[in-house]
């Protein structure tokens, strides 16, 4: 069976989808051959790509969930104090500098191990040039060289960090045009589907934000994000939704199962809030989350229906039957 894995975007609270990944591998045993994601979801995708058989993917996934235990606050994934980021917006372009994330990236991720035949690895990163949105693909030689600071680029937010330079254009996070890559995914013709959400979704699969107060810039530009990528996500978990339930009318569809996991509330903290006790607690929401989790009305499929007779006389007649 050709499985994908779809994992979002949401920086810190990324924790969320290791946790779920926890519970997919060790208890249901689940094997993936295809993972896609974008910003944090690229991330723990590009993490488990490098696995070459299930038993890999599964050592793996263990070793992605003490890497994220071992984050012991903001410092580690990012630098940049108060008297610095003025600096750093006029001069950079961005307030923090992700030297930890950089360093973390080229660490944990062989960038060889990536490029094989048994394992699939796209990443979602946009053009600031060009405004572009970008699968980089595991499979296409060219990105082998600079796969690594795709990466890093796909976790890039516009404003908290600065753009990633890459054959002569800037790139950004692909939350911008892409927050969850189902659509690039459905694509490939995968057999089953696990997307994995960083926020809550209502029966419409509608994105649930929490409730928030207004304060200072940052937490409005953080506000602003939240708000914009939950919805780009949304609307591709709605579109797949409508595929799948009128699968008939898309030539060259077929209807895919899609298994949703997503948080029953709003995860504590922000994007870019790394502190130890949110992540442990984002870890174990994910795996309580892939317990509960089922394959949802997206996937309870209609039969085609029989074309009505005004359709089909035409084509009697064709063949000569009257």
């Amino acid at each position: 069976m050709k499985r994908a894995l779809v994992l979002s975007g949401g920086g810190s609270k990324g924790a969320f989808e290791v946790g779920a990944i926890t519970y997919l591998l060790t208890q249901l045993k689940l094997d993936f051959h295809l993972l896609a994601g974008t910003s944090v979801g690229a991330l723990n995708a590009a993490y488990l790509g490098q696995a070459r058989s299930q038993s890999e993917l599964q050592e793996l996934g263990e070793e992605l969930k003490e890497t994220w235990l071992g984050i012991k606050g903001s410092r580690v994934i990012y630098r940049g104090g108060m008297l610095g980021n003025l600096w750093r917006v006029l001069f950079r372009g961005a307030l923090y500098d992700p030297v930890g994330l950089r360093e973390l990236i080229h660490q944990r991720i062989d960038q060889e191990r990536l490029f094989h035949r048994r394992t699939v690895v796209k990443i979602a990163v946009v053009s600031f040039e060009t405004g572009n949105l970008l699968y980089v693909d595991s499979r296409r030689p060219e990105f082998r060289q600079d796969f690594l600071a795709y990466v890093l680029a796909s976790a890039s937010m516009p404003f908290f960090f600065p753009p990633v330079s890459i054959g002569g254009e800037h790139w950004y996070d692909g939350g911008l045009r892409d927050l969850t890559p189902l659509g690039t995914v459905i694509k490939e013709y995968p057999d089953e589907i696990v997307v994995i959400t960083t926020f809550p979704l209502n029966s419409k699969l509608e994105a649930i934000l929490p409730p928030a107060v207004t304060g200072s810039v940052l937490k409005a530009a953080l506000r602003t994000l939240e708000i914009l990528l939950n919805e780009i996500s949304a609307n591709d978990l709605q579109l797949a939704q409508a595929i799948n339930k009128a699968w008939w009318r898309y030539p060259g569809k077929r209807p895919i199962p899609i298994r949703i996991i997503a948080p029953a509330k709003p995860l504590p903290g922000d994007a870019l809030d790394f502190d130890p006790e949110k992540i442990r607690a984002n870890l174990q929401a994910g795996y309580e989350a892939a317990q509960r989790s089922r394959f949802l009305e997206i996937t309870r499929f209609p039969a085609a229906p029989n074309p009505p007779v005004s359709t089909l006389k035409p084509q009697i007649e064709e063949k000569g039957v009257r």
